[in-house]
């Protein structure tokens, strides 16, 4: 994309040249798809420390040492060749009280005014509701821990309704973000081998996310096809990517005319930190294999992996694998470096090379990567390219970086990963029971083959076990289910060993409850439906609805994703979506590889076409499954 900006090395201070245009949408609403989308927003710009400054919970736009924002700083943003701006804000106690939570006036006016100037400019605008998730912030109240769920649930529907209906007749320029940073507070280091992130917190997080997208898309019709930016924990990259807990929203009011989807990922990366965030920290202000081979006392304390360009491209290509490539544009809502060119002259060169590779990573797969700028011109944290006093660019280099990176030619690569499932010869479950009164019973069904069946201890740590099939026939796994009959106690999955593939990425413990009937007996995988990365990195273990596969990575593009053979039904797959035959009388679930439903309902005709978007689906049809793409 070629950009064109002002000398930056002058830093020239820019005036109004034209009276700003209507914001709102004149009927005319271009529906764009994820390329579309991604290359029109480009690279993006944080107006932050601004809307969502606040003064013992009450927000003030300057309150933070930052000056009102003007309709010469968005021209200025624009000059600089961004074509997004990311617009944080918050409400805190300009929220009134129950039941109507209404929104004041005259802060609600003043965010629109400056939306409105930011969408005059011809910038893609991103808004969310910033501070109201933080712990640390007087009248913080999105608290994904907080005990009062139902009130912050209804407080946060009734929210939404008031934004999405102030802005329902705003074009595609603008996209609303559901929240920032929202978790816990703790983080993963603070209690070792403990499982993390907390799952029954996470699944407020994700109840939150829903919300958001059934409260704005009904409003209007510009809203029901308007793209919506969806954060996982504490939008970390792999808290998000690595099945942890996230669940992206069902869009159940998606405009049917929309081809694709309308979600979007966010996620930050601020890594390493002490280079990127910590500018008191005077020893670290270089980053790159470079930087490292010729003087690493100037790099991160981490280590030498955490300063290497492969890590950065290895956290992007998490983004490709998991969202990208499924059809979910991906925004690094916030990225930076602090200035250190205080400490060390050279640090410029280090963090533009920093900036310019991130950039690239994120063109490369389909991403929108948009710069934190907290207004803060050589101070502790200070984030600054642009000096909003002089309304001046103060860090030319690192605008320069991000230009370059967006004028050559980078292929896009959203490419699904390639993968062949592989018949499942070995299951070992490793787990550790705590609290039960009588022996537990796993039990293990193989699609084709007959159940495995084993008695767990009634305390057992670490214990060993082998669920692996007596006989060989294709076809997945069926999830095990715990089977007991006491009150209560707690089952903790410490690793999973398929064919010899290691995983121990950190499950979940939970707490089971006692079931009159073995059938009504609650999954051990519930709620963590996604895909999990083998410790060699060489296999995948997808976990979708009752359905467990084992797919193995594959280094060739010539190898195509292995079919489900020995299957009652015919599943054939098509350019527009799968037609399966032969399966009448019998229930057909549909999911993508997250996990996500997208489809159940009763097989009436010996023939039947389900429209699908490109992907990858786990198809379940009565007690057969089968993976399927769809080109």
């Amino acid at each position: 994309m070629s950009k064109r900006f002002i000398n930056l090395a002058m830093g020239l201070c820019l005036v109004m040249l034209a009276s700003p245009v209507s914001a709102l949408a004149d009927n005319q609403f271009d529906d764009l798809n994820q390329q579309e989308i991604v290359e029109a927003m480009g690279a993006g710009w944080n107006l932050g420390n601004t809307l969502e400054a606040n003064f013992n919970g009450t927000p003030d736009e300057t309150c933070w040492g930052n000056p009102k924002a003007s309709a010469e700083l968005m021209k200025l943003v624009k000059k600089c060749g961004f074509n997004t701006i990311r617009i944080p804000v918050s409400y805190l106690d300009t929220i009134g009280p129950a039941p109507d939570y209404k929104i004041d006036e005259k802060w609600l006016a003043r965010v629109k005014e400056v939306i409105d100037m930011a969408l005059a400019e011809d910038l893609y605008v991103i808004t969310n509701i910033h501070g109201d998730g933080y712990k640390s912030v007087t009248n913080g109240w999105l608290l994904c821990d907080g005990n009062n769920q139902t009130e912050i649930k209804a407080k946060y529907k009734a929210f939404w309704t008031q934004i999405a209906t102030l802005f329902k007749d705003y074009d595609e320029h603008l996209i609303f973000e559901s929240m920032n940073e929202v978790f816990d507070g703790t983080y993963d280091w603070q209690n070792p081998g403990a499982p993390y992130p907390n799952q029954n917190y996470y699944s407020n997080i994700n109840d939150y996310n829903q919300i958001f997208v059934e409260t704005v898309r009904p409003i209007s019709l510009n809203n029901a096809r308007r793209w919506l930016l969806i954060p996982g924990w504490n939008t970390d990259i792999d808290m998000t990517s690595e099945a942890k807990g996230f669940k992206i929203p069902m869009d159940t009011y998606l405009d049917k005319s929309v081809s694709g989807n309308r979600l979007m990922i966010s996620v930050h990366y601020y890594a390493p930190w002490d280079l990127c965030g910590d500018e008191t920290d005077s020893n670290i202000s270089r980053w790159g294999d470079d930087a490292w081979s010729q003087n690493s006392s100037k790099c991160t304390t981490y280590g030498q992996g955490a300063n290497s360009e492969s890590t950065m491209a290895g956290q992007f290509d998490k983004l490709k694998n998991w969202f990208t490539s499924q059809g979910y544009p991906v925004v690094v809502g916030e990225y930076g470096t602090v200035d250190k060119s205080a400490y060390d002259t050279e640090s410029p060169t280090y963090t533009a090379y920093w900036t310019k590779t991130l950039c690239e990573n994120a063109r490369r797969v389909g991403a929108v990567p948009v710069l934190w700028d907290n207004g803060h011109v050589s101070t502790a944290k200070g984030f600054a390219v642009i000096n909003r006093s002089t309304n001046t660019v103060c860090r030319p280099y690192i605008i320069e970086a991000i230009n370059e990176a967006f004028e050559q030619e980078i292929e896009v690569d959203t490419t699904t990963p390639k993968t062949k499932l592989e018949l499942i010869k070995s299951y070992i479950v490793n787990v550790t029971v705590n609290g039960a009164k009588e022996s537990p019973v796993y039990n293990v069904q193989f699609a084709g083959w007959s159940g495995v069946e084993k008695t767990i201890p009634t305390t057992a740590a670490n214990y060993d076990l082998d669920m692996s099939p007596s006989s060989v026939m294709d076809g997945f796994t069926n999830l095990g289910y715990i089977t007991y009959t006491d009150s209560m106690y707690t089952v903790h999955v410490n690793k999973i060993t398929v064919n010899g593939y290691e995983f121990t990425n950190p499950l979940f413990a939970k707490d089971l409850k006692a079931a009159n009937n073995q059938n009504g007996l609650p999954n051990i995988w519930s709620g963590n439906d996604g895909e999990y990365i083998s410790d060699n990195g060489k296999a995948i273990l997808s976990v979708s609805s009752s359905v467990i596969s084992l797919m193995l990575k594959l280094d060739g593009d010539s190898t195509p994703v292995g079919d489900i053979a020995n299957a009652t039904a015919n599943v054939i797959s098509t350019e527009d979506g799968i037609v399966v035959l032969d399966g009448e009388n019998e229930t057909i679930e549909i999911y993508t590889m997250l996990g996500i439903p997208v489809l159940k309902e009763d097989i009436r005709e010996y023939k039947s076409i389900y429209p699908l978007h490109s992907g990858i689906y786990l198809i379940k049809i009565g007690q057969n499954a089968y993976k399927v793409m769809v080109r």
